[in-house]
């Protein structure tokens, strides 16, 4: 009877509270750890700091909050299927150039560069996850696991490489990043060690080149990252003209399963200025079926606007098949665009008659990266 009594009484106080206007407030918020710690960055151990009553990241110049309910909040998830449909490791973009600490003209900045529209999940992220360091670069860097280690270390470069620092950031969370880093263009200051679930770990620094417009994006044999870089003007940078291609390309392609394509595009110069291109392809680790060499012309209309067309004219030179076939001839137009992934990568697709492997094997277009050193 007693305790029928006592929640009888309980009940009509929690009435009494709600007809009388009182609100109850929950706030959790889970803290992260940015001490300074010479370990080896690759090992992360996880760390736990969370609070009830924590109040909302502030900046501390302001003392403002620095987190606003995201009005596109879809943003974020989006680019983490992004970054599942590329198969990228993680994401990274080049913000643009700041002048000291952002203060409450952060959210103009974004907007500024293009990403309030695109990403607006950007001015989402609290001041405690804010990375700053000696320099005017910003970066925002997304791992695509959640579940990922996080640290961002000092890197003091030498013209043999470099070296660690101390730990300027580190989190058990794979939640996005912004990095404020780069005194000198090129020279990085900073290094990134992102650890997924799975025990793959990715190291870099992200660098941006003014002088190319472009971010130097992750690249190795078994993972990539995917540049979500705003560009202005994105639409007509994205169509290479021939100074974008020059350098070597290379592509594969495994048109019956069992046997890959190796692909090899040389754009160059020649000693009077002239515009040379070359293109070969063969069995991998096997002899050169094609050999071409010849000339690539930018393509533009009666009103001398570039169509984003390339002339390819070649004459077959070499090849495991030119002495059956005799002499060749190649004539083909040809689009090339920067991947939307890869700054690196250009996509080769065939704009009339006149196509290298296309036809044969039934492609739409043939992806090839920028082949370094």
């Amino acid at each position: 009877m007693k305790k029928r009594i006592s929640f009888l009484l309980a009940l009509i106080l929690v009435f009494s509270m709600i007809f009388a206007g009182c609100d109850v407030d929950v706030n959790i918020n889970s803290g992260e750890s940015g001490e300074n710690n010479t370990e080896d960055p690759s090992s992360l151990p996880s760390e736990e700091n969370s609070s009830d009553t924590a109040e909302e990241p502030s900046n501390p110049e302001t003392d403002e909050p620095i987190h606003e309910n995201n009005q596109d909040p879809s943003s974020y998830e989006s680019l983490i299927n992004t970054l599942y449909y590329t198969e990228s490791s993680f994401g990274e973009a080049f913000i643009g150039y700041v002048e000291g600490p952002m203060g409450t003209g952060y959210r103009e900045f974004f907007e500024e560069r293009g990403y309030m529209e695109k990403y607006p999940f950007i001015a989402d992220i609290p001041y405690e996850r804010y990375i700053e360091t000696n320099g005017n670069e910003m970066y925002c860097i997304v791992p695509r696991d959640p579940e990922s280690s996080v640290a961002v270390n000092e890197w003091i470069a030498s013209p043999t490489g470099g070296s660690y620092g101390e730990v300027l950031y580190r989190s058990e969370s794979g939640e996005p990043i912004i990095i404020t880093c780069n005194e000198e263009p090129t020279v990085p200051n900073v290094k990134v060690v992102i650890v997924d679930s799975n025990g793959d770990v990715f190291e870099f620094s992200p660098v941006y080149n003014a002088e190319l417009d472009w971010l130097y994006v992750y690249e190795t044999p078994e993972a990539h990252s995917y540049d979500f870089t705003v560009y202005e003007n994105a639409e007509e940078k994205s169509v290479m003209v021939f100074d974008d291609l020059l350098g070597d390309w290379a592509g594969t392609y495994s048109p019956y399963g069992d046997k890959t394509i190796q692909m090899h595009f040389t754009f160059y110069r020649a000693a009077y200025g002239e515009p040379c291109v070359t293109f070969w392809y063969g069995e991998e680790y096997g002899d050169v079926i094609e050999y071409y060499e010849g000339y690539a012309y930018e393509q533009y209309d009666e009103n001398g606007e570039f169509t984003g067309n390339m002339i390819l004219d070649m004459v077959l030179t070499q090849g495991t098949n030119s002495a059956e076939k005799g002499p060749k001839t190649f004539m083909g137009l040809y689009e090339f665009r920067y991947s939307d992934w890869d700054s690196n990568c250009m996509i080769a697709s065939c704009s009339g008659e006149g196509d290298l492997l296309m036809e044969e094997y039934g492609l739409g277009f043939i992806e090839f990266l920028r082949a370094m050193g």
